[in-house]
C-alpha cells in the first residue's frame, strides 16, 4: 500500500516502472524492505484492492490538506452556464482523483502488458543474452568500426602546422563536446 501511495504521489503509474524504481531508487527500496515485488503483483494487488485504494488515497489526500501539504480551493468562479474547464463538472473530490489515478494506472498496465506480456519489458535483446551471443555480437561491432575507421581517415598531415592545425581542432571539438554533455 505504502509503495502505491508513494509512487503514484511521484507520478508513476506503471508497474512496471514501480518494479524498476525498486531496483534502483533508495526511497523505493526502502518501503520495500529492499525487495523487488513483480510488476504482476503490483498491478493485481491494485486490482483487487481498488475500492480500498480509492477510499483511502482520498483519505491520504484530505490529510495532506490539513497538514498545508495542498491547498484545496476554489480556481474559479464562473457563472455562465457553458461547459467549460472551471464548470462545476470540472471540480473533483479526493475520491474521484483518486479513481482517475486508478484508472490511469490500470490504462498503463494494460498497455504494457499487451507491449511486453509477461516480461518486464527491459529484458536484453536474444542477441546479446548470452555469453556466446556477446562475443558474437561484440566481434560483428568491432568490424564495422574498423571498416568505418578505415573509410574515413585520413592521412596524418606531414607538416608541423598541419599537424599543429589538426591538433587544436580536434581539441575544440573534444572541448565542446565535453561541455554540450555538462550542460545536458
Amino acid at each position: 500500500m505504502a509503495l502505491l501511495l508513494y509512487a503514484y504521489a511521484r507520478g508513476s503509474r506503471s508497474s512496471r516502472g514501480i518494479e524498476g524504481e525498486c531496483q534502483e531508487d533508495i526511497a523505493y527500496r526502502v518501503i520495500a524492505a529492499n525487495r523487488v515485488p513483480d510488476h504482476s503483483t503490483i498491478a493485481e494487488f491494485r486490482k483487487r484492492h481498488e475500492a480500498a485504494l480509492w477510499d483511502l488515497f482520498g483519505e491520504v489526500l484530505e490529510l495532506c490538506r490539513e497538514a498545508g501539504l495542498v491547498r484545496v480551493g476554489v480556481i474559479a468562479v464562473d457563472g455562465t452556464k457553458v461547459h467549460a474547464n472551471a464548470s462545476n463538472m470540472a471540480n473533483h473530490g479526493f475520491r474521484q482523483i483518486a479513481e482517475e489515478i486508478l484508472a490511469d494506472a490500470a490504462r498503463i498496465d494494460a498497455a504494457e502488458d499487451e507491449l511486453y506480456g509477461e516480461k518486464r519489458g527491459d529484458e536484453l535483446p536474444v542477441e546479446v543474452s548470452t555469453h556466446k551471443g556477446r562475443r558474437e555480437w561484440l566481434r560483428e561491432a568491432k568490424r564495422r568500426l574498423d571498416e568505418n575507421r578505415e573509410r574515413e581517415s585520413e592521412p596524418v598531415p606531414r607538416s608541423g602546422r598541419a599537424r599543429l592545425r589538426e591538433a587544436k581542432t580536434r581539441l575544440q571539438e573534444e572541448l565542446w563536446a565535453e561541455q554540450r554533455a555538462n550542460e545536458a
